[in-house]
């Protein structure tokens, strides 16, 4: 296995994650990085701010990326990284959790805001902060892929009401679609049920 934690930063960190994709031949995830941040700056366009981290956040989520497939799960052993039983039958949602990883082990992060951002932007959780919905939004709101792009563009249509409910849209369709996923995670399905009851009780007001 490659060791992923050989890179040394300097005093320019979004050079430094570039180059540190690039190294290990992740160009592509660079530009997807890029396309997220860009998403991330539309979002501060429409709703006039964005939360104290969220741009880092965006920089740093797919770090995770650079680990091979075949290397996921050994990687996260052997860092002491949990793995849940649900997680390996599809690992490469562990890459949230590396990313997590890679940015405070390497990139030294601190502020436990960003890093629970980068965690959770592939899951979500129950009642996350405005800064993971940012940095979760952004990512989805980036797809290009065909069969992704037209759920990215009703997610953008769904943000016109609020951030909020964006992300309940987004939940909702993933709700719908449990049966035929891969894998549709605990904390996914946690934030599904948080936003529904969230929706509703202000649909109720």
């Amino acid at each position: 296995m490659e060791n992923y934690l050989d890179f040394v930063i300097t005093n320019d960190l979004k050079k430094d994650i570039q180059q540190y994709f690039y190294k290990y031949g992740k160009q592509d995830t660079f530009e997807h990085t890029l396309d997220v941040v860009n998403e991330l700056y539309d979002i501060k366009k429409q709703w006039g701010h964005i939360e104290e981290g969220s741009e880092l956040a965006c920089f740093c989520h797919d770090l995770g990326r650079v680990v091979k497939n075949d290397e996921i799960i050994d990687f996260c052993i052997q860092n002491q990284i949990p793995v849940l039983e649900e997680e390996k039958m599809y690992p490469s949602i562990l890459h949230q959790k590396i990313s997590c990883f890679i940015a405070e082990s390497v990139f030294h992060l601190k502020d436990a805001n960003i890093l629970d951002a980068i965690k959770y932007h592939s899951t979500s959780r129950k009642n996350p902060k405005m800064i993971d919905i940012e940095v979760f939004l952004s990512d989805k709101m980036s797809w290009k892929e065909a069969g992704y792009k037209e759920l990215a563009q009703k997610v953008k249509e769904a943000m016109k009401v609020s951030k909020e409910y964006a992300m309940f849209y987004y939940l909702n369709e993933l709700h719908k679609d449990r049966e035929s996923l891969r894998l549709y995670h605990s904390d996914t399905k946690d934030a599904f049920e948080y936003f529904r009851e969230k929706i509703d009780r202000t649909a109720m007001q």
